[in-house]
C-alpha cells in the first residue's frame, strides 16, 4: 500500500527501486487484469519475479514465486490473467525492445 506506483500506460504503473541509464535496473511492474504487455525483447538478460498475479506468454505461465529468466534471444507479449493485477519484481541488465511502431514510440514516455 506504500509503493509510489507511477502510471506509464493505461493499466500499468511502475515503481523504479534503482536505475543505471547506461546499463541495469531495477523495478516494480504493476499490470491490471487482461491487459498485454506490447510485444517485445531484450537487449540483455532480464530477470522476473512474480510477486502477486499471474500471466502467461509463449513460453508458459506464470504465477506467484515464479522467475522468468529471459535474454536477448527472447520476444514475447505477456498477458495478465484475469482475477487480479500482476506485480513483477524486474532486474533488467538493458531497456526492453519493443517490436511494434507503436511500442516503439512510446518508450521514451514509458521508460523501461
Amino acid at each position: 500500500d506504500d509503493i509510489s506506483w507511477r502510471r506509464i500506460a493505461p493499466g500499468v504503473k511502475r515503481h523504479v527501486i534503482s536505475t543505471d541509464p547506461a546499463a541495469s535496473s531495477l523495478y516494480m511492474l504493476w499490470v491490471a487484469p487482461g491487459i498485454a504487455v506490447p510485444e517485445h525483447g531484450h537487449g540483455g538478460a532480464e530477470m522476473t519475479l512474480i510477486l502477486s498475479g499471474a500471466y502467461r506468454d509463449d513460453l508458459g505461465r506464470f504465477g506467484p514465486g515464479d522467475v522468468a529468466d529471459l535474454d536477448e534471444h527472447v520476444e514475447h507479449t505477456p498477458r495478465v490473467e484475469a482475477g487480479e493485477p500482476c506485480i513483477c519484481l524486474i532486474a533488467t541488465e538493458s531497456r526492453v525492445r519493443f517490436t511494434g511502431r507503436l511500442g516503439r514510440l512510446l518508450q521514451p514516455v514509458i521508460g523501461i
